[in-house]
C-alpha cells in the first residue's frame, strides 16, 4: 500500500505508544537482519578457505543461515534473504571470484536453504531443539530433499559455468550440503543465548563430569596418531558416552567440533584414511560417514533428553497433588524432616479450611475445589520459591516458611490468615467466602522427632476451630520444646 493511501476504518493506524513499539520491532528486526548478514559472510569465508586449502571442503554458511532464520522468524523474509545473498557474494568476491560466478553460487545457496527453513519450520518446535525421540529422523527427512534441491542447482551451475559433468556434481553436492548441515546446525538451533526464554531447561545428570569429554578428546587424537581406514570411527564410543552424559546442547556442541575437525584433518591430509581424495565417489564416501559419526550420538541425546523430560514429569506427578499442584503429604513431610533437621529459624504451619463441608454442602463440591485452589493461591503469593507448601489431604494444608525470629513467624501466620479471609471465589455469580484455621510452632533449633511435633500442631489446630475458627493458635514452648533438640 503507498503512503498516501487512507487506512481502513477496521484497522486504524497506530498512536502514541502503538508507535514506540512497532519502531522498536523494525529495529529489532533491522539488527537481526544485520546479524544474519555478519554471519553468513563470516561462515562463508571459512568455506571458502576451506575449499581453497582442502580437499575436501567444509561449507558451514548454508547451515548458519538456516539455524539463524529458524531461532529468529523475523529473519524469514525478503530482506533476510537479500542480506544472506549480498553476504554470498561478498565472500565470493573478497577470494577473486567474479561478479557473475559469485551470484551464481550466492543463487544457489540462498535456494537451497530457502527450501530447507520452509521444510523445517513445519516440523514442531521441540523437533527443532531435539527434545522428541524421532526429532533428528525427522530434521534428516527434510534435509535430504533441501539438499538434493541444492544439487541440481549447483549441478546447473557446474554445467553452465564451467562445462563440467552435471552428474558428478549430483553426486558430490547434496552429500556436501547434508554432512554441513548435520554437523553445524543442530548447535545452532539448541545452543542457548541469553537474549531467549526456554520453556524446558536442558540439564542432565552427569553435566559436570568431565570424564567423558577428556575421552573424546584422546579419542580425537588417537583418529590422528593412529590414522587409517577405520580411524574415523575411534571417537564414536566417546560420543555415545557424551550423549548419555551431557545435554543436548553440550552434545550438539561436541559433534560440530568433531566432525569440522574430522573433515579439516583429512582435507589437509594430516589423517590419511587410505582413500584417494581425488576421486568424487571417495569424497562422498567420507562426507557420508563424517554425517552418520555425528547423526548417531545426536539421535541418543535426543532420546535421553525425552526419558530425562518422563521421569521429571513422573516425579512432579508423584509429588504433587493433582488439584492444587502442591505438595502431596508424603513429599511435603519428607522435605519438611530434611528441613526442620538442619535447624535453623523457621515456622511451621498445620492450616485446616473452616467450614468446608458447609460450602461442599451448598455449593457442590467443584466451588469446593475451587475453594481449595484459592487458597494454594493465596499461600503461593504469601511465601518465597524456597519455601515448603503442602496438601496434607481434604482441606488441611501444612507450610514451612523461612523467617529471622518469632516476630517474623507471627507475621507471617496472621498475613496468611487475613490474606485468604479478605479473598473471595465466585460461583454462579455469587461469592464464596472462607477462612482458615491455623495451628503454628516456631522453630529455631533441629528437630528430633517429627511425629510428634506434628501431632502437637494437630492438637494447636483443633484448638484454633474450638475457640472460633479464623484464628492461629501457637505451641506452647514446653511443647515444643520436647520435639527440638539442638544440634552440635
Amino acid at each position: 500500500m503507498s503512503g498516501s493511501a487512507a487506512a481502513p476504518a477496521s484497522l486504524p493506524r497506530p498512536k502514541g505508544h502503538d508507535w514506540t513499539v512497532l519502531a522498536a520491532r523494525l529495529k529489532g528486526g533491522s539488527r537481526a537482519v544485520v546479524v544474519l548478514g555478519c554471519a553468513v559472510f563470516i561462515a562463508s569465508l571459512i568455506g571458502l578457505a576451506s575449499r581453497h586449502a582442502f580437499s575436501v571442503s567444509f561449507w558451514p554458511a548454508n547451515a548458519v543461515l538456516v539455524g539463524l532464520a529458524l531461532r529468529d522468524r523475523r529473519l524469514f523474509c525478503v530482506s533476510g534473504w537479500s542480506a544472506a545473498f549480498f553476504a554470498f557474494i561478498a565472500g565470493d568476491l573478497l577470494f577473486g571470484n567474479g561478479l557473475s560466478l559469485a551470484m551464481s553460487f550466492a543463487a544457489c545457496n540462498v535456494v537451497g536453504t530457502a527450501v530447507a527453513v520452509s521444510l523445517l519450520r513445519l516440523l514442531d518446535r521441540r523437533d527443532l531443539t531435539l527434545r522428541r525421540v524421532h526429532s533428528v529422523l525427522r530434521i534428516v527427512s527434510r534435509l535430504l530433499p533441501a539438499s538434493l534441491v541444492a544439487g541440481l542447482c549447483g549441478a546447473a551451475l557446474v554445467h553452465f559455468q564451467f562445462h563440467g559433468s552435471a552428474l558428478q556434481a549430483m553426486m558430490t553436492w547434496p552429500a556436501s550440503e547434508l554432512v554441513n548441515y548435520l554437523i553445524v546446525l543442530p548447535a545452532i538451533l539448541t545452543l542457548p543465548v541469553p537474549w531467549e526464554r526456554r520453556d524446558t531447561p536442558f540439564a542432565r545428570r552427569g553435566s559436570q563430569d568431565w570424564k567423558p569429554g577428556l575421552f573424546l578428546a584422546v579419542s580425537c587424537a588417537a583418529m590422528v596418531v593412529f590414522d587409517g581406514p577405520g580411524s574415523i570411527v575411534f571417537p564414536l564410543p566417546a560420543l555415545l558416552l557424551c550423549a548419555l552424559t551431557y545435554s543436548i546442547p553440550s552434545t550438539t556442541l561436541m559433534t560440530m567440533v568433531l566432525g569440522t575437525w574430522c573433515m579439516t584433518m583429512i582435507g589437509l591430509g594430516y589423517m590419511d584414511i587410505g582413500q584417494d581424495m581425488s576421486i568424487p565417489r571417495m569424497v562422498v564416501s567420507i562426507r557420508v560417514a563424517v554425517a552418520f559419526l555425528v547423526l548417531v550420538p545426536l539421535t541418543i541425546s535426543s532420546a535421553m533428553e525425552v526419558r530425562d523430560s518422563l521421569l521429571t514429569q513422573l516425579r512432579k506427578a508423584a509429588d504433587h497433588d493433582g488439584l492444587t499442584g502442591l505438595l502431596n503429604r508424603r513429599a511435603f513431610e519428607q522435605r519438611m524432616g530434611d528441613r526442620l533437621g538442619s535447624g535453623g529459624s523457621q515456622v511451621v504451619l498445620w492450616l485446616d479450611i473452616d467450614h468446608f463441608k458447609a460450602i461442599n454442602d451448598r455449593y457442590g463440591h467443584l466451588a469446593g475445589d475451587a475453594v481449595l485452589k484459592s487458597f494454594a493461591d493465596t499461600a503461593r503469593q504469601c511465601c518465597r520459591a524456597t519455601d515448603l507448601v503442602g496438601r496434607m489431604g481434604g482441606e488441611e494444608f501444612a507450610l514451612v516458611v523461612e523467617v529471622s525470629s518469632l516476630a517474623g513467624a507471627k507475621a507471617v501466620a496472621e498475613r496468611l490468615r487475613d490474606a485468604f479471609a479478605r479473598r473471595s471465589v465466585m460461583w454462579n455469580d455469587e461469592p464464596v467466602h472462607a477462612t482458615v484455621s491455623i495451628g503454628a510452632a516456631h522453630v529455631d533449633r533441629g528437630v528430633s522427632d517429627l511425629p510428634e511435633l506434628i501431632s502437637q500442631l494437630d492438637g494447636a489446630l483443633y484448638r484454633a476451630k474450638r475457640k472460633g475458627r479464623d484464628r492461629v493458635e501457637w505451641l506452647a514452648e514446653s511443647d515444643a520444646f520436647d520435639c527440638l533438640h539442638a544440634f552440635g
